[in-house]
């Protein structure tokens, strides 16, 4: 198979059963490291849930993703006023994000809206967003480029969230991440293959943490990779001066 970022050769370096079934073999790029799935013929069965049953840990990641983005906001992008979290699941995300103060809408297209109703993509006219985020979704993309593309066409920033693959092969293979129990994770990326999708599209990145990456026009030459240690504990109990959104809902409500 050739890359599905920079279209060079891939090399075999180990070989999985996905959903307890199908034998799929990782192919790596010898260029730029991203590790795809053979051509996933099973993802009509594991999408019969949007979200998988096994993703006990939902709950807790929206709560880290709404702490780091609060962070890399306010800090890095404090004039941007208009959000959409795409492939927003239930949306738990933007629930939490417009409880702190941020005006969030959601987007997708297979999951139910349960916790973000009236602040969907499809109840507002508005088009054009100064961020887009897309958390834990890049790893389901089968067609990476075309639907980083789409997501773009939201907004000039992309903020991202996925894990990158160890280049050890015999760590990789052992990866978490994998999930190959569910058959929705299909495609892995390194730091350069980050860096050639960002260039593929004429933008800057930013990886902070080793799990959020940024996509956008503007330079950051203050950015920091890691948040300091004394600051994340205080990021868990910072009050903020912005308004509360949740009341939005409410009014929403009783307009019906």
């Amino acid at each position: 198979m050739d890359c599905k970022i920079c279209n060079y050769k891939t090399e075999v370096i180990f070989e999985k059963i996905i959903l307890q079934k199908y034998k799929s073999k990782f192919h790596r790029c010898e260029n730029c490291n991203f590790i795809q799935t053979d051509e996933p013929i099973w993802l009509e069965e594991a999408y019969k849930s949007a979200i998988t049953t096994l993703d006990i840990g939902l709950l807790s990641r929206n709560n880290i993703l709404k702490k780091q983005l609060e962070n890399i906001i306010d800090n890095y992008f404090s004039e941007t006023r208009l959000y959409l979290d795409y492939a927003g699941g239930y949306g738990v995300f933007v629930r939490l994000m417009r409880d702190i103060g941020y005006d969030f809408y959601r987007q997708d297209d297979y999951c139910d809206n349960i916790f973000a109703n009236y602040f969907d993509i499809n109840d507002t006219q508005i088009k054009q967003f100064d961020i887009v985020t897309g958390f834990e979704v890049l790893e389901h993309f089968s067609n990476p480029l075309q639907e980083i593309e789409k997501v773009l066409t939201f907004s000039e920033t992309a903020i991202f969230s996925t894990e990158i693959a160890p280049l050890s092969i015999s760590e990789a293979e052992k990866w978490w991440y994998l999930t190959e129990e569910t058959g929705q994770h299909i495609a892995f990326y390194s730091v350069k293959s980050m860096e050639i999708i960002a260039e593929k599209f004429n933008k800057n990145y930013y990886c902070r943490d080793g799990n959020i990456h940024i996509f956008t026009n503007k330079k950051i030459p203050n950015f920091k990779k890691k948040l300091p240690k004394s600051f994340i504990s205080k990021l868990f109990y910072k009050k903020r001066k912005k308004n509360h959104l949740l009341l939005r809902i409410i009014n929403t409500y009783k307009a019906f």
